[in-house]
């Protein structure tokens, strides 16, 4: 289980990979806590003054708008999807042509690397407790092994924010999937 994942099988020419800060405090959390044994060593930086709560009033808006359409069910959740999928597309989209004046693929990383990150943590803190991790994919989606059909600890099942949908596709595989 590589904290990097698809990030560290696409260096650049000097051997070298680009990772967000959520990503650097993950490794230097690893070290620290001695599961990494070597610190990373970072190259070069693009850096900013930091600002953990810039996006704080839109998380708030949407976590309320989700609860609620959550509860109605149907087409009104299923807009609710469907817009803010695109409310973040604009951020990073996939063809220069569609540009946004929000264009802004540095915000759009980060917060796909923060619930990578995430992800990633709670998938970790299952595999210590003794559970079978057999995949690992995207930002919010892993298989494990678990014979008695309970899922592990690390996840909280649910469909609110930071719960993940228990998916049993066959006996003993969970698949614990983000809401997108």
């Amino acid at each position: 289980m590589f904290p990097l994942g698809l990030l560290a099988d696409r260096p650049g020419e000097q051997g070298r990979v680009w990772v967000t800060t959520p990503h650097i405090k993950m490794l230097e959390r690893l070290h620290r806590d001695g599961h990494l044994t070597e610190t990373a060593v970072i190259h070069d930086s693009w850096t900013g003054k930091a600002n953990e709560s810039l996006f704080k009033p839109f998380y708030q808006a949407i976590r309320d708008a989700r609860a609620e359409l959550i509860q109605a069910e149907g087409e009104p959740y299923k807009n609710y999807k469907t817009r803010l999928s695109i409310a973040l597309r604009l951020l990073w989209p996939k063809r220069p042509e569609s540009r946004s004046p929000f264009w802004r693929p540095d915000w759009r990383m980060s917060m796909v690397a923060e619930a990578s990150v995430r992800h990633w943590f709670s998938a970790f803190k299952a595999v210590q407790a003794g559970h079978t991790l057999i995949a690992l994919r995207n930002v919010d989606a892993a298989i494990f092994w678990v014979p008695d059909e309970t899922a592990p600890d690390t996840y909280r099942v649910g469909t609110g924010f930071g719960e993940v949908k228990a998916k049993f596709i066959q006996p003993g595989m969970f698949i614990p999937e983000g809401d997108d």
